[in-house]
């Protein structure tokens, strides 16, 4: 089974720079714990008055936290696809001036992590604050043999923050033009977002 780096990224995207008012903090939402209890009823998150010209709408909103904030249309296709780690986060998307132009949007919690990584091989440094996560990758080598036949869309253990996805998942996702995100072959993956 072959494996991608998932990124969100568009141009011109509504840029959304943090999550709803009550939100848990933060570096929760990067530990792969479940937040549903702590996350309030009714988020709204907003495109950023920094950049007034972006207005597109995404399935993978574009933010600051580097979160997946994704569209009804996508969710619905991850939840078909058997998706069984995913904790969906409801929010409506509001444009600059405060219209809901996402009405059913949610940030993917993706719970749990898969040990994917292969320290040995992999090029990497450390995290100077959590010594127990990576903090730069040069080039990513998988252990695939410890990756879970069930893992669709999930995160590293030693790198909370990079998502990796199932190549059958990755051309479900082409197939159905889904937009706002750009993937990278997993093995030899140099860290880079071009």
């Amino acid at each position: 089974m072959k494996y991608f780096v998932f990124k969100v990224m568009a141009e011109e995207a509504g840029f959304i720079e943090s999550y709803p008012r009550g939100s848990p903090t933060d570096w929760k939402f990067d530990m792969g714990i479940s937040l549903a209890k702590d996350f309030p009823a009714g988020g709204e998150v907003s495109f950023s008055d920094n950049y007034p010209e972006d207005r597109n709408l995404y399935d993978f909103q574009p933010n600051l936290m580097s979160a997946l904030l994704v569209s009804g249309r996508a969710r619905k296709l991850i939840n078909s696809l058997g998706v069984s780690n995913a904790e969906w986060l409801p929010v409506v998307v509001k444009d600059h001036q405060g219209a809901i132009v996402g009405p059913d949007y949610a940030f993917l919690n993706l719970q749990g992590a898969e040990d994917a990584i292969d320290m040995e091989r992999s090029n990497y440094e450390m995290n100077s604050i959590d010594k127990e996560q990576i903090g730069l990758i040069d080039k990513l080598a998988l252990q695939t043999t410890a990756i879970s036949p069930d893992a669709k869309l999930f995160r590293c253990t030693k790198e909370r923050r990079l998502i990796l996805i199932r190549e059958d998942v990755h051309a479900a996702f082409e197939q159905a033009g889904l937009t706002g995100f750009k993937v990278y072959e997993a093995e030899g993956w140099d860290g880079l977002e071009l």
